[in-house]
């Protein structure tokens, strides 16, 4: 059986890639551009720091209100121009016509597909793997990269179960390759609001890593930088996943990435009837997704929400 792999040589086509471990599947060491967004923050931050000593009280609320200024500006106007998604991208159901919604879109003909899926853990990740599952279909453009809270065996092991799956479905070069991402928690079971903030800021520098690292399987020595950033970005409810989406966005805001990228669609638990979760009502307030969705008629007229049909259920 044939699996695709974060590693593998430029040279190698998807089919030829095996992957037997959970080793090889990940992806390890930092992206050169994550490394220099890091140093020019801790310039930046002692800039601030400097100026906040020096300058005056008018000049530093002057300065911040530019700044806050231009991140609002920027905030809307890319809410007003983004396209919208629309369900089709996660409709219920194989093929070309799922099953009570439109037609899958076919992106066999784009030179490149790239979707990013950051598991929760138990129900967010049993979810999140029936999404995908109901939405695979063979195509040897697609990349798939899973971004996993670090210490999430569970998760681990379900993703590799998939794609074996996937594999088996398509067992040539119509399965695409995979890698997967393990990232800090955002915020652990029990731990104090004191040091969250401090865990939230570490998550959110390794989400920049999984954001802009590039495949292995997908080499820009290959492939050009066609799968140099997700096209998209799939969440369904972990506080990971809100972090991850915020920092996506800030990357947009300030022009650090191509702006047809990075699209990101929150879909709400099953679970979830008739209120949302905090991070779905997170993802409404800020309006950082491009598209959210709830799997209940009954959620979607309360809150405005997309309705998407029960595509988690099974």
């Amino acid at each position: 059986m044939h699996r695709g792999s974060a590693h593998g040589n430029p040279g190698e086509s998807p089919a030829d890639i095996n992957v037997n471990a959970l080793e090889n599947f990940e992806v390890s060491g930092v992206d050169d551009f994550a490394v220099t967004l890091f140093f020019w923050s801790l310039f930046a931050s002692a800039a601030a720091l400097v100026a906040f000593f020096v300058l005056s009280w008018s000049w530093i609320t002057a300065l911040l209100a530019v700044l806050v200024g231009f991140v609002v500006f920027r905030h809307v106007t890319l809410k007003w121009e983004q396209p919208k998604i629309g369900n089709h991208w996660v409709s219920r159901g194989r093929g070309d016509k799922p099953q009570g919604g439109p037609a899958v879109p076919d992106t066999r003909h784009l030179p490149a597909v790239y979707f990013l899926y950051v598991l929760g853990s138990g129900g967010h990740t049993t979810e999140m793997l029936e999404i995908i599952r109901q939405q695979t279909r063979g195509q040897a453009n697609q990349h798939r990269r899973y971004v996993i809270s670090s210490g999430d065996r569970s998760s681990q092991d379900r993703v590799q179960q998939l794609e074996a799956q996937i594999s088996e479905a398509f067992p040539d070069e119509r399965a695409g390759t995979r890698d997967a991402f393990l990232i800090r928690r955002a915020r652990e079971v029990h731990q104090s609001a004191l040091t969250a903030p401090l865990t939230c800021l570490v998550s959110a520098g390794h989400a920049v890593n999984a954001l802009t690292r590039e495949p292995r399987a997908r080499a820009a020595t290959r492939y050009g930088y066609q799968f140099k950033y997700p096209h998209v970005v799939v969440t369904n409810g972990p506080a990971t996943g809100f972090i991850l989406c915020v920092v996506a966005r800030l990357l947009k805001i300030f022009y650090l990435v191509p702006q047809n990228r990075l699209k990101m669609i929150y879909i709400e638990s099953w679970a979830r009837i008739k209120t949302m979760s905090l991070t779905g009502r997170l993802f409404l307030l800020t309006g950082i997704a491009d598209s959210v969705g709830v799997q209940h008629q009954a959620l979607a007229r309360l809150t405005g929400a997309e309705y998407v049909g029960p595509i988690a259920a099974g």
